[in-house]
């Protein structure tokens, strides 16, 4: 029997807002998908051992990573609403085999990029109506040029980036929710509570020149807060690829590090909180 396998040219991720048709998402460098079933065992006085129950919401979890090569994210528009999507894979590009995911919500998002680098934008999400192998929504597929965004194409406006070389930068935003179940419903919650506020780090990494780090009372007692962002431009162009915006932010952790034979460097981290997901998308990615 000859064995075959199933690599990058075989393989397609879509998504989409449920109950509607999906679309290819553009740079994907990976996907992950799994589930598991929350068995709790029975136990019976007389009898040890009867069987299993399922105790909770059956759940799969899903994580994409990608490249940042297009000026628009349909995953902004997907935050604050239920999900849909699939991975179709199949030797020598037959697709025909399927990964479905449903009712999805956007769990976490991060955009990140170091020297020598394309920027990053990956999600997470968590599936409450289904993961595995289901029916396929209607797709579509869009060709595009694209454009990179590469760490020599960054412009960061920080308080401190003028005189001190920037390594890297990393956003980070997490949408938690609690689901809301009721008996009679079996296995799938009946509806999700946004927990609030907010929370949208933004880090960096830094080589020091004549960076002074503040005093930890100092920041708690005072006002410590920056107007941040970060902009991805395409090679050798002035044109915006893609842009991120921290106003007010606070200072949360600063971190230096020196030792012989290297280059002393800092390590500083911002937070900005926000009482809704669509204050924060359209605060922080408009």
């Amino acid at each position: 029997m000859a064995y075959g396998r199933n690599y990058y040219p075989d393989q397609q991720v879509f998504i989409g807002e449920l109950g509607s048709s999906v679309s290819e998402l553009k740079g994907v460098q990976s996907f992950d998908g799994s589930w598991s079933v929350p068995y709790e065992q029975m136990m019976a006085a007389g009898y040890n051992y009867v069987g299993n129950e399922v105790a909770g919401e059956l759940v799969g979890e899903v994580s994409v990573s990608r490249y940042i090569i297009t000026g628009s994210d349909p995953i902004t528009g997907l935050i604050d609403t239920p999900v849909s999507g699939y991975l179709i894979y199949g030797k020598n590009e037959s697709y025909d085999k399927v990964f479905n995911f449903s009712r999805g919500y956007i769990s976490s998002y991060e955009s990140a990029c170091s020297l020598g680098e394309v920027a990053s934008c990956d999600f997470g999400l968590t599936a409450y109506g289904g993961i595995g192998k289901m029916s396929s929504e209607s797709r579509s597929y869009t060709p595009i040029t694209p454009e990179a965004a590469t760490a020599n194409n960054i412009a960061l406006t920080t308080d401190f980036g003028s005189t001190n070389a920037i390594q890297s930068y990393s956003v980070n935003l997490s949408f938690d929710r609690t689901p809301v179940n009721k008996v009679g419903q079996s296995f799938k919650p009946t509806d999700f509570v946004t927990n609030l506020p907010i929370q949208a780090t933004i880090s960096f990494e830094v080589l020091v020149n004549d960076y002074e780090a503040q005093n930890v009372m100092e920041v708690i007692c005072g006002d410590f807060t920056s107007n941040l962002t970060i902009d991805l431009n395409k090679n050798c162009k002035a044109e915006n690829i893609r842009s991120f915006a921290f106003t007010n932010a606070s200072l949360v952790d600063s971190s230096l590090s020196a030792g012989i034979g290297s280059d002393m460097t800092l390590s500083i981290s911002y937070s900005a909180y926000y009482s809704s997901i669509t204050g924060a998308i359209d605060s922080i990615m408009s």
